[in-house]
C-alpha cells in the first residue's frame, strides 16, 4: 500500500496550496466495495489458480472458478462506479472520475511541472477521440464502410489509478527519452506496474441537442449479440436501438426498436429508457467547448449529456493484468455473448443504481486450458471478450497478427475480427516501437502470444498498456 499513500500524500499536498477559489479534484483509491469474497489487490497465485481450475478442473472446481473470476471483475467495477462526496456541476463524481488521464500525467515530467498543476484543478477530463482503431496496426480504417461508420463519434479517456500514476510519474513512462533509455540500455521492458494498479478506458456518446428527437429522445444503437457469420460488427449495422429520454422518462426494461425509424415514429415507451439509466454527466461550458474543439462541427452545449457506453478495466493483480469489459444494455439481467445470463447472476447486491445496467466480459486469460505466460501455444479454445461498442467493429485490416485457432466452441475459427476479439489477446502484444520495425506486434484477434515471442525483439515492451507509447511525449 506504500504506492497508495504517497500519491495521495502529493495530491493532497498540491491541492492544499491552490487557490481556494479554485475548484479542484481530489484524487480518491479505489474503495472497499464490501462485496463478499471480494479481494483487492487479490494474490496472483490465487487468480492462476482461478483459471487453471476453469481449463483443468473438475466441473464442479470449474463452476467455482468461474463464479470467483466473475465476482471479481463485478467487484472491481462496484468499486469504481462508487459516488464521492465531491460534486461537480450539480452531480457526485464518481471514483474513477478523480483519476488521470496519460493526457494530464505527459503535462510535465513531474508533478512540479506547472503545465501539470495547470490541468489538475478540471474536474472532468475532457473527451477525446479514441485513436484505438488504428493503433497498434498499421493501418485505418475502411471509410464509409458500415461497420466502422461511427468510429468518429466514439469519445472518451483512458485513466490511471493513483497507484499507477505514482509508478508512471516515478518511472517517467510518458517519455520518449526515458523509453528510449530502457530500449538502448537494453531492457526488454519497463519497470512492471505494482499489483494494486488499475488502467481503464471509457467510451461515452455525447448527447447534443441536434441530435434528438422531438428534443427529448436519442437514438442509441442497441447490442443484440454478434452476428451468425464473424465479421466486422460495427453499431451502424447492427439490427436495433433503444431510444434515451434525457427527460428522465421511458419505462423500457428490456425491448429494443427493431424497427427504428430516425423521425421516431416507432418509438414506443417499452423500447424508451430515462438517461438515468446509463452513468452519465451534463456537460460543463468548457466541457462542451472542449468537445467541439475535438469534433468539428459538433455544437455541444453546457447541460448536454455525456452517456457511458463502454468501458475497459484492467488490474495489474497477474503478470498479464486482469481484463474486463462493460457495455450498457438494455438487458443486463439477460445480456447478449460475450456476455451471459450467468455472469449477469453473480452481480453483488453492493452494484445499484445506473452502474447495474451493465453487461461484463471478462478475460483473466487467452486460451482455456490456460497456457503458461512463456513458452505456450495457440492451442485449446479461444477465450472471447470484447466490448461490443468498441472492438466490435474491427475488420481482418485492424487485426493484421490475428493466427486462426479455435473459437469458444472447440471449432477452428480465424479469430480475425472484433467479434473473435480478447483483451489480453491484443494487449499482451504492446510495446514501445521507435525505430517502427515492420517484425513488431500489432493487433490480433483471440490467440495466445509468448511473452518472449521474437516479434519483441527490437521493441521495449511496456506491461501491456498500449496507451503509455502512444500518449508519451
Amino acid at each position: 500500500m506504500k504506492c497508495r499513500k504517497t500519491l495521495l500524500a502529493y495530491a493532497v499536498g498540491l491541492l492544499s496550496a491552490m487557490p481556494a477559489a479554485m475548484g479542484t479534484v481530489t484524487v480518491v483509491p479505489l474503495p472497499n466495495p464490501q462485496v463478499p469474497g471480494f479481494n483487492f489487490p487479490e494474490s496472483e497465485g490465487t487468480i492462476v489458480n482461478w483459471v487453471y481450475e476453469m481449463g483443468n478442473g473438475s466441473p464442479a472446481d470449474a463452476a467455482t472458478a468461474f463464479e470467483n473470476i466473475n465476482l471479481h471483475g463485478w467487484g472491481l467495477w462496484t468499486a469504481l462506479t462508487m459516488e464521492t462526496s465531491q460534486v461537480d456541476n450539480g452531480q457526485p463524481l464518481r471514483v474513477f472520475e478523480t483519476w488521470f488521464t496519460p493526457q494530464e500525467l505527459a503535462a510535465g515530467p513531474n508533478v512540479a511541472n506547472p503545465a501539470f498543476l495547470e490541468r489538475l484543478p478540471r474536474t472532468r477530463s475532457p473527451l477525446l477521440h479514441f485513436n484505438q482503431f488504428q493503433h497498434g496496426s498499421g493501418v485505418q480504417e475502411q471509410s464509409g464502410s458500415a461497420a466502422t461508420e461511427g468510429s468518429e463519434t466514439v469519445f472518451g479517456y483512458v485513466k490511471f489509478d493513483p497507484t499507477a500514476t505514482d509508478h508512471i510519474q516515478k518511472e517517467q513512462l510518458l517519455s520518449i527519452a526515458m523509453l528510449n533509455k530502457l530500449l538502448q540500455g537494453g531492457s526488454q521492458q519497463i519497470p512492471p506496474f505494482p499489483s494494486t494498479a488499475l488502467s481503464l478506458k471509457s467510451a461515452f456518446q455525447v448527447i447534443t441537442s441536434q441530435t434528438l428527437v422531438e428534443g427529448r429522445y436519442y437514438r442509441l444503437n442497441a447490442w443484440s449479440g454478434p452476428p451468425a457469420t464473424p465479421q466486422a460488427w460495427g453499431p451502424a449495422m447492427w439490427p436495433g436501438v433503444v431510444w434515451i429520454d434525457v427527460e428522465g422518462g421511458g419505462g423500457g426494461s428490456g425491448q429494443i426498436d427493431m424497427q427504428a425509424s430516425m423521425d421516431g415514429s416507432t418509438r414506443t415507451d417499452a423500447t424508451t429508457y430515462p438517461v438515468s439509466s446509463m452513468i452519465n454527466h451534463r456537460l460543463s461550458a468548457l466541457e462542451a467547448a472542449e468537445f467541439n474543439t475535438e469534433q468539428p462541427g459538433a455544437v455541444a452545449s453546457a447541460g448536454d449529456y455525456a452517456v457511458l457506453v463502454a468501458m475497459h478495466v484492467a488490474g495489474r493483480e497477474i503478470t498479464r493484468w486482469t481484463w474486463q469489459t462493460f457495455w450498457w444494455t438494455p438487458t443486463p439481467a439477460d445480456p447478449q455473448l460475450p456476455s451471459s445470463v450467468a455472469v449477469a447472476s453473480l452481480r453483488p447486491a453492493q452494484l445499484t443504481g445506473a452502474a447495474r445496467n451493465y453487461a461484463m466480459a471478462v478475460a483473466y486469460d487467452m486460451m482455456t486450458p490456460g497456457q503458461p505466460n512463456v513458452g505456450g501455444q495457440n492451442v485449446g479454445s479461444a477465450i472471447y471478450a470484447y466490448n461490443p461498442y468498441l472492438e466490435a467493429r474491427f475488420s481482418p485490416a485492424n487485426l493484421p497478427n490475428s493466427l486462426a485457432g479455435n473459437g469458444p466452441d472447440g471449432q477452428p475459427a480465424n479469430n480475425n475480427v472484433g467479434v473473435n476479439c480478447n483483451c489480453m489477446s491484443c494487449h499482451v502484444r504492446a510495446s514501445f516501437n521507435p525505430n517502427n520495425l515492420d517484425s513488431a506486434p500489432k493487433y490480433a484477434g483471440a490467440r495466445y502470444t509468448s511473452l518472449d515471442d521474437p516479434q519483441f525483439t527490437g521493441t521495449l515492451q511496456v506491461d501491456l498498456l498500449w496507451s503509455l507509447p502512444e500518449i508519451a511525449k
